[in-house]
């Protein structure tokens, strides 16, 4: 990480007050410590069958998650998932993200280890500087008060359609973040710590991921819709 960038200055603050304060003032988004929303999608994922479907769309890639926040569930979904590899993008945690997957892989015996990097980095400037058709990307509560205004929102979007392989999807899960040029699939889904609440999670990718995956989509889409609650809008 270079020393003048974001993250360089807000690792000298352990508090996570002063760091959003500082992000306020700096005018590159805000620093939410986040990660909720990503431990709801891990252990849906993990606990539910429903959930434990989407595990074939981590299966062998290169799994992103944009900011990551201070939490290791982005790590653990995408090993749990059996991905080739993770890379949490967090310019304001990136000291604390770093340690706490470093905990994770230390006191979690059963969960698979996979290669990981924690990039102290803007997202847009993490995507520009991927090449095109290569990577599967999670954005967990990107919501636009977090965001520094929609130009900034609508240049990730373009690369992240631009960095998306073509074989795999960009998983948005309480996040503003809407690449026009994907189609989608929404839906929502029990949170298992607490089933009163529901998370909505949009999966967005190319129509060749779509063809890619169409048995498992189609029996996504049956099942939800056959509980009668849940599938929010079919892939278009």
């Amino acid at each position: 990480m270079n020393k003048d960038s974001p993250g360089s200055s807000f690792s000298n603050s352990r508090d996570w007050r002063e760091r959003l304060s500082d992000s306020r003032e700096q005018g590159t988004g805000y620093a939410a410590p986040g990660g909720e929303f990503t431990k709801a999608l891990f252990e849906w994922v993990a606990a539910d069958p429903k959930g434990n479907l989407l595990k074939n769309f981590f299966a062998g890639q290169r799994v992103v998650e944009l900011g990551a926040g201070m939490m290791p569930y982005g790590y653990k979904l995408a090993a749990a998932c059996g991905a080739r590899n993770f890379v949490a993008v967090e310019p304001f945690y990136s000291d604390i993200q770093k340690r706490s997957i470093q905990s994770c892989i230390s006191s979690e015996e059963g969960l698979p280890r996979i290669p990981f990097k924690v990039i102290g980095q803007d997202m847009l400037d993490y995507l520009r500087d991927e090449p095109d058709d290569l990577l599967c990307v999670i954005a967990c509560g990107i919501e636009d008060c977090i965001l520094p205004g929609p130009d900034y929102r609508s240049k990730v979007e373009c690369e992240i359609a631009r960095v998306l392989a073509s074989d795999t999807f960009f998983l948005s899960s309480h996040s503003d973040l809407y690449p026009k040029d994907l189609r989608a699939l929404e839906l929502t889904y029990p949170r298992p710590s607490n089933p009163r609440v529901f998370d909505r999670l949009r999966i967005h990718g190319m129509s060749s991921a779509f063809d890619c995956h169409e048995s498992l989509v189609s029996r996504l889409t049956a099942q939800f819709g056959e509980a009668g609650r849940g599938l929010v809008r079919p892939p278009s």
